[in-house]
């Protein structure tokens, strides 16, 4: 069964800090899908504003590079693999992310998403930069979820067919093998469409420090 990971980062976010991202990131969506008048975007511009201030006169967060050595343990088959909780491409208390749920299932990661209408390129198709950052987190949820920390040394995407906006997408990576630091990884992606872009990378595993 499937439990969430917890980690300092994740305790250190509050239930608060996911509530404001989750709202932020619908308020994003909503703005870019729909028409609103100008009193109301005056309204949305003036309070926003104003948060904004009081926000940045606060002290600055800080964030460890490694939570509770989540680079460390090996997750089990169908656990949920949620590396950082301000991840910029998935993370629940960032709310620039596209969301998403991860988990390990066999030698993949699995990552699934719908995303919003602030993804969005051509209508009704989302934008190339979106789907390649995709693709690098599932990738590097395939090795995450096997404790080997890598960096992204180059990603090539495929894009053999346009991703859909609004309609649930599924991606999986693997580690299709490795050279001494270097890891070789490969995804897909399918939506209700069909199948979609693939991807391969290189990760390299940072030299250790003697």
């Amino acid at each position: 069964m499937s439990t969430p990971l917890r980690h300092a980062d994740a305790d250190r976010a509050g239930a608060s800090r996911l509530r404001a991202a989750a709202a932020v990131r619908r308020l994003v969506h909503a703005l870019v899908d729909h028409e609103a008048t100008d009193a109301e975007l005056d309204e949305l511009a003036d309070v926003a504003g104003g948060l904004a201030d009081r926000l940045a006169a606060g002290p600055a967060r800080q964030r460890s590079a490694d939570p509770s050595g989540v680079w460390q343990t090996v997750r089990p088959d169908g656990d949920t693999l949620q590396c950082f909780v301000d991840c910029v491409v998935s993370g629940p208390a960032n709310p620039l992310s596209a969301g998403g749920v991860a988990h390990r299932d066999g030698d993949e990661a699995v990552l699934r998403v719908t995303l919003d209408p602030g993804f969005e390129g051509l209508p009704g198709r989302s934008h190339g930069g979106i789907v390649a950052s995709l693709f690098d987190e599932v990738m590097g949820f395939a090795l995450y979820m096997d404790a080997i920390p890598c960096y992204t040394a180059w990603l090539r995407v495929d894009y053999r067919a346009p991703v859909p906006v609004g309609m649930p997408l599924e991606l999986r990576a693997r580690v299709q093998r490795r050279e001494g630091r270097k890891c070789f990884v490969e995804a897909t992606l399918t939506s209700p469409e069909g199948p979609g872009p693939t991807a391969d990378a290189l990760f390299v595993v940072p030299r250790t420090e003697t």
